[in-house]
């Protein structure tokens, strides 16, 4: 294996570590809001309100304020030198302050009417209670352009691991609030919180920024060349990551029709653990490898990116397939440990059960889309994610509307996720499609192979927890045994599967082992005769 690809795997690996444990920590923060809060007014207010800047940031910038920094600032990096790069950077966090500020001017005064339009059908001291929150919380949008102005800056340079542990910083904070002060601040404080987490997130990378060169100019310029050439890109990017925002707006505003808007609570919980079990690999994934694609497309290697592109698709193929299998089928026993205690009830678990099991059919497409985008974006070839965005979303919009219509009653939270699934298949097979006949991605017959040998074991794997957890279940074992027992057994079938079919990636892995192994072996020997 060459420096450069050793490199990469050791930042892929750290950097997993880091979000790994960001994420349990996340997971922990919601386990405390959900045993504190549950499905009462105060919590749907919350969920509400925590969602409305994050939706509004995410269809105004989003992605942009990475997606359209990194390729500009590399392109620089590479053709005329860090100091152009490093002017550019300045110029750039001067148009995202003067843009989230304006933002969230504008939401603190339109609050009530963002509320209403996100969650129609709340009840009127539910949604007051929501507004409020709202306007605690919106200034954090501000603190949101800081903070990925500051991830586009570090990956650029190099630095993955602080960008890597903002959400350890805000979680870390969260948690500290429910565990300490809730009692005496409630639900307020929590907003609060959530704010400060935020600015933390901002920062605490600031430290690394100025370390590699970074200084804040309140005057530089916004009408330079390179802020041209960003803004250029920035309307087909930021539609082309409208998918997530725009699905999160029609769930909400149809779950707050849906057991008297419980059913947010209960999309909420289960697309946090949708996104955690995603984000852990697909953030590695994209976030470690998109300078990369930039500097490869800045240079014109294109096989290069070719070569990301297929590994990361394989591999993401291998590790979430499985893994989406296992949560479709042990939904229940795993939101109930997660999150069932406190006011947090069984029937919540039910429900958010409902609509993690149709996520997971989602999981695989929305962590392989990502990857093509951020091709796309680093090639500054723009248009076609959106293209592949406006489709999906259309998509999502027709099939939700028009299911809730077929339905009726019947309607319910698991519907709703069903539809979100497949606009992200929907999405990816259109990216996919765009990629191939740009000639940014080879498709051969043995890739293609090699992903359904992956998504075959990881069928046989989910058919094999279905029946162990059942037997256990008939054995008179509790939910934590059982849930533990047919977890171990899938992982299993899984293994055997992969191996017997020939799976390149099982192949790959089991040859890594043997070689650890046999080095280790090596190294006693030669310990043994030195002595």
């Amino acid at each position: 294996m060459s420096d450069g690809k050793k490199s990469l795997a050791r930042s892929a690996v750290l950097m997993g570590f880091i979000i790994l444990f960001s994420k349990a920590l996340g997971l922990y923060r919601d386990i405390l809001v959900a045993s504190a809060y549950g499905s009462s007014a105060a919590g749907v207010a919350y969920e509400t309100a925590s969602k409305l800047p994050v939706t509004i940031f995410d269809f105004v910038l989003g992605g942009v304020v990475t997606a359209a920094f990194i390729p500009v600032y590399n392109a620089l990096a590479v053709q005329k030198g860090k100091e152009e790069a490093l002017r550019f950077c300045q110029s750039y966090v001067n148009l995202i302050l003067l843009l989230t500020v304006a933002l969230t001017a504008l939401g603190e005064l339109f609050a009530p009417q963002l509320v209403r339009f996100m969650a129609p059908d709340l009840a009127a001291d539910t949604a007051a209670l929501a507004t409020r929150l709202t306007r605690v919380m919106f200034p954090m949008v501000i603190f949101v352009g800081l903070a990925f102005s500051f991830v586009g800056f570090l990956q650029s340079e190099g630095e993955y691991n602080i960008p890597a542990l903002i959400s350890l910083v805000s979680n870390l904070i969260m948690a500290g609030y429910l565990l300490l002060l809730n009692g005496r601040f409630g639900v307020y404080g929590l907003a609060a919180a959530m704010l400060i987490g935020w600015l933390a997130q901002a920062a605490v990378q600031i430290p690394s920024a100025v370390k590699r060169g970074f200084r804040y100019r309140p005057t530089a310029p916004l009408n330079t060349p390179e802020i041209g050439r960003a803004a250029k890109n920035t309307v087909p990017i930021l539609i082309a990551t409208w998918t997530t925002p725009v699905c999160a707006l029609i769930n909400t505003r149809l779950a707050s029709g849906i057991e008297d808007g419980r059913a947010i609570i209960a999309l909420g919980y289960a697309n946090r653990l949708y996104l955690i079990i995603v984000g852990l690999f697909s953030f590695v994934a994209t976030n470690l490898l998109f300078p990369y694609f930039a500097r490869a497309a800045a240079s014109g290697n294109a096989e290069e990116s070719d070569r990301l592109t297929r590994t990361s698709l394989r591999t993401l193929c291998f590790i979430i397939a499985p893994i989406a299998a296992g949560v479709a089928v042990l939904s229940v026993p795993f939101v109930g440990l997660i999150y069932e205690r406190g006011v947090f009830t069984e029937r919540d678990t039910v429900m958010t059960a409902a609509a993690l099991s149709m996520y997971a059919a989602g999981m695989l497409f929305s962590a392989c889309g990502e990857v093509l985008t951020k091709a796309f974006f680093a090639a500054e070839k723009t248009k076609l994610p959106m293209t592949a965005s406006l489709v999906s979303l259309l998509f999502n919009a027709a099939a939700v509307y028009g299911a809730r219509a077929l339905l009726g009653e019947r309607f319910g939270v698991g519907t709703v996720a069903l539809m979100t699934a497949l606009a992200a298949g929907l999405n990816m097979g259109v990216n996919l499609v765009f990629a191939y006949r740009r000639g940014m991605i080879t498709l051969s017959a043995a890739g293609w192979l090699d992903a359904g040998k992956s998504v075959l074991s990881a069928l046989c794997m989910g058919a094999a927890v279905w029946f162990v957890y059942g037997r256990c279940g008939a054995a008179g074992l509790g939910r934590l045994s059982a849930f533990a027992v047919s977890v171990l057994a899938g992982v299993l079938v899984y293994a055997v599967c992969a191996l017997l079919l020939g799976s390149a990636e099982m192949r790959g892995l089991a040859g890594a082992v043997r070689e650890k192994r046999n080095g280790k072996k090596a190294s006693g020997k030669g310990g043994e005769s030195h002595d």
